[in-house]
């Protein structure tokens, strides 16, 4: 596994970003969903009156999809081993 270093001195922050930004995996993507998911869900039943059950319920379905999709319709392989 390569690790490139971030932020040196006098380095300008925004390539700093770019770097960060363009290091994100499809993985890390997926993780991100599941609470941005629960997250829109508690903002949504707020903002229009839902029922915070049926929300969250979308959100929980919507979180499964992305640990299924990432654990068993497009699981990671070993780079290794291709």
């Amino acid at each position: 596994m390569y690790e490139k270093p971030i932020g040196h001195p006098g380095e300008n922050p925004f390539e700093a970003l770019v770097d960060v930004l363009t290091a994100v995996t499809r993985y890390d993507l997926l993780l991100g969903i599941i609470p941005l998911a629960f997250a829109v869900a508690l903002v949504t039943a707020t903002m229009l009156g839902l029922s915070v059950v049926q929300t969250l319920l979308i959100a929980g379905v919507v979180g499964a999809f992305a640990v299924v999709d990432a654990c068993y319709l497009n699981p990671p392989v070993d780079q290794g081993s291709a």
